[in-house]
């Protein structure tokens, strides 16, 4: 932002962690002290200022409203399509967040879904568009890790039966499809800015509507919060971090690389959470400075992919990523070697998105590549605080690890 402070400037955190301090998956880059600066000097950009310069970022295309979180956003965009329509029907990928089932849910829809290509996540778009009938209201097509699907193919069969296209770009800002920012292919996207996502303000999310037809009144939708409920949920947030990130507070490791590996760093707020003044300014401080961290995000990514590649995540030669994070899918074995490796080094790897599939609400054929994805992948933090030392201590810990029987 134009007139912040001189004293607020671009902060770094350590690139070796304190004494008993652990790496994370992702790391935020701001820092409290930041916020509270932010708040004690009154420094007030409007919502409206935050929406402005996100518009900005993403390309001043479609119609941008503020929401409490992109699970409400989901809601909220497939509440209204649903509106004096018959179709009930939602395709999802089998592998994915709950919270994304849980709106299909609470919009009194039904949820179908679709299984993975391979088990490191590649996507036959053809094959799910052949999926799609006309009774299918929506599909939501997942960017995960901050790698882009290019979900193209998928066009003229959700064109021909008339389905919506939501792009879930929770863990996907700044990426792109062919040219195209994730996020503006599709008819409506979400965005999370909640713990783990490209940037968090400590809760709140966007909506995107690309397709002129969908009009939701932003004046329901947006209620910001007070500036003293924001910086209360900053607070929980560093608070809930410093405690997942000490080493002697970190409970033992599972015995299986399926199980979630580490603690919930961040429970999510239950005061009123969207984007207000505070949230507002911390906004449009971290998108100022995006697109470097995406940039060392990405370029840790590439180091660590050329001793991984053969096990992780696939990325289609038509996408640029904003990589948020590595996943590998692994055998079990090698896996928990891996994440013992990198603990004593102070390092988290863990399986925390996500150990188990949704379900479906009719039950269908067995998702055997998403479950592999799921029970044998694991997440590999590629943040703008990892050092080389520590890349090095990553990709040694996969060295000769092999991809699941």
């Amino acid at each position: 932002m134009n007139n912040l402070p001189e004293d607020v400037s671009f902060r770094k955190l350590p690139t070796r962690p304190a004494a008993g301090r652990m790496k994370d998956l992702v790391e935020e880059f701001w820092d409290l002290p930041l916020v509270e600066t932010l708040h004690q000097q009154g420094l007030r950009k409007s919502p409206d200022d935050f929406r402005d310069a996100l518009h900005q970022f993403l390309g001043r295309r479609g119609r941008l409203l503020l929401t409490g979180s992109a699970r409400q956003a989901l809601r909220i965009v497939l509440t209204r399509a649903a509106a004096g329509s018959p179709k009930r029907r939602v395709l999802l990928a089998s592998f994915n967040c709950r919270v994304v089932r849980e709106a299909v849910r609470r919009a009194r829809l039904v949820a179908d879904t679709f299984d993975f290509a391979t088990p490191n996540g590649r996507i036959d778009w053809e094959a799910v568009a052949s999926r799609l009938t006309s009774e299918h209201l929506a599909i939501v097509v997942p960017h995960f890790f901050g790698i882009p699907t290019d979900f193209t193919a998928l066009l003229p069969g959700a064109r021909r039966n008339g389905v919506m296209i939501i792009e879930d770009c929770a863990h996907a800002l700044g990426a792109s499809i062919a040219g195209t920012t994730a996020g503006l292919l599709g008819d409506a996207a979400v965005f999370s800015f909640n713990y783990d996502k490209p940037i968090s303000l400590a809760g709140g999310g966007a909506l995107l509507l690309n397709h002129p037809a969908i009009d939701i009144d932003r004046d329901t939708l947006e209620v910001p919060p007070p500036d003293q409920v924001e910086l209360r949920q900053f607070r929980q947030m560093a608070a809930m971090l410093r405690y997942s990130r000490t080493w002697r507070e970190r409970r033992p490791l599972a015995a299986r690389v399926g199980a979630r590996l580490h603690i919930l760093p961040y429970a999510p707020p239950r005061l009123p959470t969207g984007v207000g003044s505070l949230r507002a300014a911390v906004g449009i401080w971290q998108l100022e400075r995006y697109h470097e961290v995406r940039d060392h995000r990405n370029r840790n990514a590439r180091f660590l992919q050329d001793s991984l590649g053969r096990i992780s995540w696939h990325v289609a030669g038509t996408v640029k990523p904003a990589h948020l994070k590595l996943r590998v899918v692994v055998s079990q074995e090698d896996g928990a070697r891996a994440v013992q490796h990198c603990r004593q080094h102070g390092i988290t790897i863990a399986n925390s998105n996500w150990a188990r599939l949704i379900e479906p609400d009719e039950p269908g054929s067995e998702p055997l590549n998403a479950a592999r994805a799921a029970a044998f992948g694991l997440e590999v933090p590629v943040h703008q605080n990892l050092s080389r030392a520590d890349l090095e201590v990553i990709a040694s810990a996969f060295v000769n690890a092999q991809a699941p029987d």
